[in-house]
């Protein structure tokens, strides 16, 4: 129907004052919920953006992530010492304990190195020690683990593996240091467990990790996993190569744990115990003669009692020099030594043979 002047007059007639009021009240009411809906998303905005900001406060405090942009925080703290309070020294899931006893010597001045543990693993002994459960950087020590982990979970050392432009350029870029194998050359297996032992090459033990893993993230959370198994709760490990990040540490305690479980290992002690290691000349390079930094360094210096088979280099600018050794005594005794935080790249072979000459045989033993 259209409206017309006399529709409006009978449809304002028929509208009472009643039905103003109504129409009011409604009006009202839906202004109240409006207002009222409105103030509770205000709130529930507000709520929201404070979770949000606690979340963050607590992700900050935590540290999601254990490794991080691998710069060093001065307000780190050493991890609390476990010989020191007349406890133990775990040195292998295998082999339980070893024991610090009344003969345990803590090393003085004797000795360069910041920290360091000489262990008897044959008898499950603590021969000496100096702030051994202190934290430190394990620098190239850490190719140790990634030897013993890899040695686990390779089955053919002569697969092999093509080196690419992916894992040497990063690690050229960071100073790391290299055997000399070359993008797009193939390598055996084999080769790269020498090269990242006797040269310390960072392309050989990333090489190994993404052989086995597809990774080097992946191979470490094998890393990580061995250290709990092994029961190192003062270890963390982001990297194979054992370049510097402030959340890849050990202590030289745990080291000697890694160590010993390492030279336990056949093939692992052959690695560790090789002076010499030849990777034939190829397209990318001449004859590559690897020869073991630690053994290189030794000539006409071994301790008299014991003869020092091998072991690990190792330095950062964060780390100074540390060495992780084996050897066996002149009545055969398996002896372990690790040494961390030295001045200079023969300080920690010196501090080695001191450990070695002084304190293998209770006996001689002085300081305390």
């Amino acid at each position: 129907m259209a409206y017309n002047d006399k529709n409006y007059e009978d449809f304002f007639d028929s509208y009472s004052p009643e039905h103003i009021k109504e129409a009011d009240r409604q009006r009202s009411k839906r202004s109240a919920e409006a207002k009222k809906r409105k103030n509770q998303f205000k709130l529930a905005k507000v709520i929201s953006a404070v979770i949000a900001f606690v979340l963050i406060i607590v992700i900050i405090s935590i540290g999601v992530a254990r490794c991080g942009s691998g710069k060093d925080n001065g307000g780190d703290r050493p991890f609390t010492s476990i010989t020191n309070t007349g406890e133990h020294l775990p040195t292998g899931a295998g082999s339980n304990y070893a024991f610090v006893t009344d003969d345990t010597v803590t090393v003085g001045g004797s000795i360069e190195s910041s920290n360091a543990v000489l262990v008897d693993i044959s008898n499950n002994v603590v021969l000496a020690q100096k702030k051994p459960n202190d934290k430190i950087y394990p620098a190239s020590m850490t190719k140790v683990m990634t030897l013993l982990v890899a040695s686990e979970n390779v089955d053919d050392i002569s697969a092999t593996f093509k080196m690419t432009s992916e894992i040497i350029d990063p690690l050229y870029k960071d100073g790391a240091s290299l055997a000399g194998f070359g993008p797009g050359e193939t390598v055996t297996v084999k080769d790269m467990f020498y090269g990242a032992i006797l040269e310390s090459g960072a392309e050989a033990t990333v090489g190994l990790a993404v052989y086995i893993s597809g990774s080097e993230k992946e191979f470490v959370k094998l890393m990580n996993k061995k250290a709990a198994e092994l029961g190192l709760a003062s270890t963390n490990f982001c990297n194979v190569s054992g370049l510097h990040d402030k959340n890849h540490y050990t202590t030289c305690s745990d080291m000697a744990v890694i160590m010993a479980e390492a030279v336990k290992n056949d093939f692992c002690r052959e690695v560790l115990t090789t002076e010499y290691y030849t990777v034939a000349a190829n397209e990318f390079h001449e004859e590559l003669k690897f020869h073991s930094t630690m053994l290189s360094r030794m000539y006409g210096t071994e301790p008299e009692v014991a003869t020092i088979l091998g072991g690990k280099t190792g330095y950062t600018a964060n780390s100074g020099n540390c060495l992780a050794s084996y050897g066996v005594t002149d009545d055969g005794r398996s002896i372990v030594c690790i040494t961390a935080d030295a001045a200079g790249r023969y300080k920690p072979i010196y501090d080695s043979i001191e450990l070695f000459k002084n304190y293998t045989h209770p006996e001689n033993g002085s300081e305390k």
